[in-house]
């Protein structure tokens, strides 16, 4: 099932018939040295985020959200008896849940970090890892054979990675005949509007976003944002044979405090035109501005929130 490294051809982990074996640390097979991130040069870029890690999902990370709890259902279901490939998959946000329901599962994430929080999401949840093969892996080259899997998700990476039309074509060549690549989309247009009054939250987020680029404008740096705009109906709809959809009606109402979501990733260099700051400047600013912004707005601000309803969940599935 998957590719060796060194001679390519297919093997079963961890030893390849050439005398390469592949690597474990911390229960994740080792199945790539890529770097976590590139952001120079001449070829492919993307981010990765190993560094972000613990602050990915904030006071959250442990939770089995019920809109991704539903989409693994469905994911789980187009998969059967077959393997479904989480590819890019984070925190586990899918690959727990999906190993919830029995799915036999490869989760493969550039960064370490992240599946570690997979573990641990697993474990707090009293799920097991079982029927999960943890990888380190590259979604530029995904290192599995031809037509080895059922089924395939990469949930919020494509637009991380300068060239995502080379991962749409390695999704279809490892997807099985008659496989499913599973997008996820939501349809804010379709939901109501909120009868919320966020204006707060949105006045603090903009002002420390906004006084955190001003102070880094002074030293010198300015914002690169690493987010690449692509056009994944056009080529999926070439590639595959066929292309369904389906919705789901959420409009759920959430609350997200700034502590839970935006200040955790904020605070640890979690967006992506904040990757090239200086580690030790960012931590410089970033704590003079939470003094300022407790003194202005209280020190219990990170406990205000953004209200509002879910958007209807999008499943568009590609069909080879």
């Amino acid at each position: 099932m998957f590719v060796c490294s060194k001679c390519r051809s297919a093997f079963s982990l961890p030893r390849c018939k050439c005398g390469y074996t592949v690597r474990q640390l911390q229960n994740v097979w080792q199945l790539t040295d890529a770097p976590d991130m590139v952001t120079s040069g001449n070829g492919d870029q993307y981010i990765g985020y190993e560094y972000i890690g613990e602050a990915y999902s904030g006071g959250r990370k442990y939770l089995m959200e019920e809109s991704d709890v539903i989409f693994a259902k469905e994911i789980s279901v187009l998969t059967g008896d077959g393997i479904f490939l989480d590819l890019a998959c984070g925190d586990g946000c899918l690959a727990v849940p999906c190993a919830a329901n029995g799915t036999r599962t490869i989760a493969g994430d550039i960064s370490n970090s992240m599946l570690k929080i997979l573990r641990e999401k697993a474990a707090h949840n009293q799920i097991s890892l079982e029927n999960v093969t943890l990888c380190r892996m590259n979604a530029l080259e995904i290192p599995l054979a031809d037509e080895s899997v059922d089924t395939v998700v990469a949930n919020s990476v494509l637009h991380l990675i300068s060239n995502p039309e080379r991962v749409v074509r390695e999704i279809y060549r490892v997807l099985k005949k008659g496989g499913a690549f599973v997008c996820r989309d939501d349809a804010p247009g379709k939901t109501p509007e909120a009868p919320f009054d966020n204006s707060l939250y949105f006045e603090i987020v903009n002002s420390l976003y906004s006084a955190y680029w001003e102070k880094l404008n002074q030293r010198g740096i300015y914002a690169k944002k690493y987010s690449w705009k692509f056009h994944r109906e056009d080529l999926c709809n070439r590639l595959f044979g066929r292309r369904t959809e389906k919705t789901i009606e959420r409009k759920q109402q959430y609350e997200r405090p700034l502590k839970e979501c935006f200040l955790p990733r904020f605070t640890s260099r979690g967006f992506s035109d904040q990757v090239d700051v200086p580690k030790d400047l960012h931590d410089e600013i970033v704590a003079e501005l939470l003094q300022t912004f407790a003194a202005k707005y209280g020190e219990n601000f990170p406990e205000i929130s953004l209200k509002g309803i879910e958007a209807d969940i999008v499943i568009t599935t590609y069909y080879k």
